[in-house]
C-alpha cells in the first residue's frame, strides 16, 4: 500500500513539473499541442506485458516535446514506473511519418524502488486515421527494465 501511495504522489509531482516546463516552452503566440496517449507492448528482462498512459506537451510545430509517462508491467515481476520523456522529433515533410528520440529519468516501483534512466527511439507510423501512433523502443540504464517495445497511440 505504501508503494502505491508513493507512486501516486510521484506521478502527481512529475505531472505538475511537466506542466510547468510545457508552460515555459509556450508563449501567447505559440499554440501548444497537448494530448493524452495510450501505450502497450512487451518488456524483456523482466519479461512483461506493459500498458501505460502519457501526456505530450510542446509546440505544434516544434521539434522538442516533454511527455510524462506512467507504465504498468505485468509478468515475471510486477512494476509500476514513471518517466518524464524529453524528446526530439523529426517529421517527414507532407507525411505522417517521422522519427524521434530522447531520454527520461525513470522511477520504478516494484519489489524495490529503483531509479535509473531510459533511452528512447521511435518511429511515428500512421496506423490509425486521425490518431498519432508510433512504434517505440525504450532501453533502460541502471536498475530499470532493460528493453521495452511499445505501440503508442494518441487519444
Amino acid at each position: 500500500m505504501r508503494i502505491v501511495q508513493r507512486a501516486l504522489v510521484t506521478t502527481a509531482l512529475l505531472l505538475a513539473a511537466s506542466a510547468g516546463i510545457a508552460g515555459a516552452q509556450s508563449s501567447s503566440a505559440a499554440r501548444t499541442d497537448s494530448r493524452f496517449g495510450a501505450r502497450a507492448g512487451l518488456g524483456i528482462t523482466p519479461d512483461q506485458f506493459v500498458v501505460g498512459a502519457s501526456m505530450t506537451f510542446g509546440k505544434a510545430a516544434g521539434i522538442f516535446r516533454v511527455s510524462p509517462v506512467a507504465q504498468l508491467g505485468l509478468g515475471d515481476v510486477t512494476t509500476f514506473d514513471i518517466n518524464v520523456d524529453f524528446l526530439v522529433r523529426l517529421l517527414v515533410e507532407n507525411s505522417s511519418f517521422g522519427f524521434y528520440g530522447g531520454a527520461a529519468p525513470t522511477l520504478v516501483f516494484g519489489d524495490n524502488t529503483e531509479f535509473g534512466g531510459t533511452l528512447i527511439a521511435g518511429v511515428a507510423v500512421p496506423f490509425f486515421k486521425d490518431r498519432t501512433s508510433a512504434i517505440e523502443g525504450r532501453f533502460g540504464i541502471g536498475d530499470v527494465p532493460d528493453v521495452r517495445i511499445l505501440l503508442t497511440v494518441g487519444l
